[in-house]
């Protein structure tokens, strides 16, 4: 049986949440296409209100102001960690990794 496109992966089945999480992370690192941020402005901005939707998920779990520099420096150090090791990192596996940091800090 093959894969289905429409399929919700386990990881996102119990926390939908994740997957909002993980693109506000790539879009925070420079990883999101502008299509995928306009998409998700909608979602997020129409489910939870506001005008800014990174402005919206910052609110929805606590996350200081500059959680988008945070989360470029933070990106930055594992490219550097990974180079170092002689190892790649996607970005999608770095936004997988910091989204479960910000859903178990805010206790979601």
């Amino acid at each position: 049986m093959g894969m289905m496109d429409d399929a919700v992966p386990d990881r996102y089945e119990h926390n939908p949440m994740l997957a909002i999480v993980e693109n506000f992370v790539l879009d925070a690192i420079g990883q999101l296409d502008a299509e995928s941020a306009a998409k998700l402005s909608a979602i997020v901005c129409k489910t939870f209100g506001g005008t800014d939707w990174r402005k919206v998920i910052r609110d929805q779990f606590g996350l200081p102001p500059d959680t988008e520099k945070q989360l470029r420096a933070a990106w930055k150090q594992r490219q550097e960690e990974a180079d170092a090791q002689q190892n790649d990192v996607s970005p999608e596996e770095f936004a997988q990794d910091a989204a479960d940091n910000i859903v178990a800090d805010t206790g979601s």
